[in-house]
């Protein structure tokens, strides 16, 4: 073989190697996400996101779950410094009681 069929063979296995890390580290992305965030479900997400690499949407169901909280909908964490909210200052129909 030449030279110049050497040189494309090696440029064809290093991007081939590249794009399949590639492949692999943004597949990880979701559990990277959801143990920096301090999911308590990480290790449910990152098997969900490598199962991504064979059926799609379940990647985007992991990277949507590493961003959400604990019960489905929650997609943010209150603050910590932040007091609950007493019934008295709630309105009404956020209490459950009914105007007389």
């Amino acid at each position: 073989m030449d030279k110049i069929a050497i040189i494309s063979l090696f440029l064809i296995f290093f991007s081939v190697i590249v794009i399949i890390l590639g492949i692999v580290e943004i597949h990880t992305y979701p559990g990277k996400i959801a143990e920096q965030r301090g999911h308590p479900q990480k290790e449910a997400i990152e098997a969900t996101s490598l199962m991504g690499l064979l059926i799609f949407p379940l990647w985007m169901l992991a990277l949507v779950w590493s961003y959400s909280g604990a019960v489905i909908g929650n997609l943010y964490t209150p603050p910590a410094n932040k007091e609950p909210e007493k019934a008295d200052d709630l309105p009404p129909a956020a209490t459950g009681q009914k105007d007389d």
